[in-house]
């Protein structure tokens, strides 16, 4: 799976590279399109990597919902930093900036719910001691 990524990446790259000197748009959009490509082709492996932590939450008792949860928020995680990238990319620093900053204060309201269901957990574990 790793070739294959660095292979979409550098096919991508290349791809860019020639075509940025006639035409730049088009180069930003195959720099975008590497981008999405390669993200499309993690997807198994996220659904593998979900499969599992829902396996480990039923053994250890954490509700599933709980790890959805988490995948939600490292998913928007990821899919913020790729609009900041793209942004970059077409040469929209500001845009790039906003984005990132919105984006930090969504996973800062993200997160608060997922540390109240934690606290939660400690609590349950704290008064069965």
């Amino acid at each position: 799976m790793v070739i294959k990524i660095v292979a979409i990446g550098m096919v991508a790259v290349i791809s860019a590279l020639i075509v940025r000197g006639e035409r730049p748009d088009i180069a930003v959009a195959i720099g975008i399109a590497g981008g999405a490509a390669i993200l499309l082709s993690v997807i198994d492996g996220v659904t593998d990597l979900t499969t599992m932590l829902m396996e480990l939450a039923e053994k250890t008792g954490v509700g599933g919902e709980l790890i959805v949860y988490l995948m939600k928020i490292a998913g928007a995680g990821y899919i913020i930093e790729f609009a900041c990238g793209a942004a970059e990319e077409a040469k929209m620093p500001s845009l790039s900036g906003s984005l990132s900053l919105a984006g930090k204060l969504l996973l800062i309201v993200m997160t608060i719910p997922l540390l109240a269901e934690i606290i939660d957990v400690i609590l349950k574990l704290l008064s069965q001691t």
